[in-house]
């Protein structure tokens, strides 16, 4: 049986993946989750760690019995890089909280979370990545037969036509941690990746993404809080013709991966150099010229009719 591993940093679109991952659905399979991993990304670990335990709570439900372990709290080498510019020093758009029971955050790290769940559960596990790679790196270091263990690997990252977000041609998750990315990349065969491009491929009209969180429950309410604080406080975001999904569209993969139209598989590497344009780069074999390292699955197209139904919680 498929259960999850969710390895997150919190992060607006990270707290919208989660809840599709939480909240049953009919327009989507659910899985058990068997953990929720932290790493420090959009804002540090203790903020990170902090946004993943109160979202859990505020979601409530089953999402309150969800096991949080910390992770990293930077990456292997190079700079920290944060993007509180975009999701708020909080991490959540500078939102006023209310009151909620926060999940408990367990002992073990979480890399070794992530393999003691692979080793209990061999070939069940599909591994949901949506931050920098740190922690999944850091795992398979502690365990080789990682790659093995696991059954499918999801990650949010790279930029593969070298439209940056992070700089003008890194994407922030790979840029974050680029000998992570590389590391991971070229490690583990079933790996499916949901690229930047991806996303900016895929926008969503307002009306769409107000539908995302229009049902009722804790859920979607929290989140229409979180989009609704996010609109009085930056109106240039308010005003957007189209927004974009990158961490739920990998989470839709994870979930359904019925919902990829188009896809090919190719090696891919990143590239590190700090204070370089090298540093985070994806770099894509669209030739197949080397054979150093497995091929992995790269998401180029999804069913545009059916992702508003399965990003809606």
């Amino acid at each position: 049986m498929t259960v999850l591993v969710v390895d997150t940093d919190p992060g607006l679109d990270d707290a919208h993946a989660l809840a599709m991952a939480c909240v049953p659905s009919a327009d989507r399979p659910t899985y058990p989750i068997a953990a929720v991993c932290t790493v420090a990304g959009n804002v540090d670990i203790d903020t990170v760690t902090a946004n993943t335990r109160w979202l859990l709570g505020a979601y409530g439900g089953a999402a309150a019995e969800i096991p949080v372990y910390r992770g990293a709290a930077g990456p292997i080498a190079g700079p920290y890089a944060y993007a509180a510019d975009i999701h708020g020093s909080d991490g959540l758009g500078e939102l006023p909280r209310w009151d909620v029971p926060d999940v408990p955050e367990r002992a073990t790290p979480a890399a070794l979370a992530l393999v003691e769940a692979a080793r209990r559960r061999p070939g069940e596990v599909t591994l949901v990545a949506l931050g920098p790679l740190t922690n999944v790196a850091l795992a398979a270091r502690l365990e080789p037969r990682l790659p093995e263990l696991l059954g499918r690997v999801i990650v949010m990252g790279g930029s593969i036509h070298g439209r940056g977000n992070l700089t003008v041609n890194s994407e922030f998750n790979f840029g974050a941690d680029p000998a992570a990315a590389d590391l991971v990349l070229g490690a583990f065969p079933r790996l499916t990746l949901v690229s930047w491009e991806a996303t900016l491929d895929h926008a969503f009209t307002p009306e769409e993404f107000a539908g995302f969180f229009s049902s009722a429950g804790a859920p979607a309410d929290t989140l229409r809080r979180i989009n609704e604080n996010r609109f009085a406080t930056d109106p240039l975001y308010a005003k957007r013709a189209a927004y974009v999904r990158a961490d739920p569209l990998a989470m839709a993969v994870a979930l359904d991966p019925g919902i990829v139209t188009h896809a090919e598989r190719h090696r891919v590497y990143v590239g590190y150099g700090p204070g370089t344009l090298a540093h985070g780069v994806t770099a894509v074999d669209w030739r197949d010229l080397q054979d150093d390292r497995p091929a992995v699955e790269i998401v180029l197209g999804f069913d545009r009719e059916r992702l508003p139904a399965l990003l809606r919680v």
